[in-house]
């Protein structure tokens, strides 16, 4: 089974990759200083994406969980025909949920909004 790459793993592995060819390369055609520069600089790229990525999933996440606030007070019907009030809004490992009536609905499963409340919205006014 491979490894998921990470950061700390990925340093260790170039780290073991440089020493091992320092170690075995040909003395009368020692690598150039060059061709090390270029392998750091791809694998700095390469950890410089991870971050990227691990900062846009929170992104992500947050603005799941921005969407899934404007649904706290209304009522929602999943996909499955679950219909209740959202009344929380929750996180778990990155799947946003919404609490329906007790039960964890995903975000993603919600197919309808209702707007509980107030009928009339707008201002009335006597002429």
């Amino acid at each position: 089974m491979a490894e998921a790459f990470s950061a700390a793993l990925g340093q260790s592995q170039f780290l073991d990759l440089f020493v091992t060819q320092l170690q075995y390369q040909d003395p009368l055609e020692p690598t150039q200083q060059g061709d090390f520069l270029a392998q750091l600089a791809q694998f700095s790229q390469v950890e410089g994406l991870e971050k990227i990525n691990a900062k846009f999933d929170n992104l992500l996440t947050l603005g799941q969980l921005s969407d899934g606030s404007s649904l706290l007070g209304k009522e929602v019907t999943s996909k499955t025909g679950q219909t209740g009030i959202a009344r929380e809004i929750s996180n778990d490992d990155g799947q946003v949920l919404v609490n329906i009536g007790g039960t964890l609905v995903p975000l993603a499963d919600i197919s309808t909004i209702k707007f509980v409340g107030e009928q009339n919205l707008l201002p009335t006014a006597d002429f």
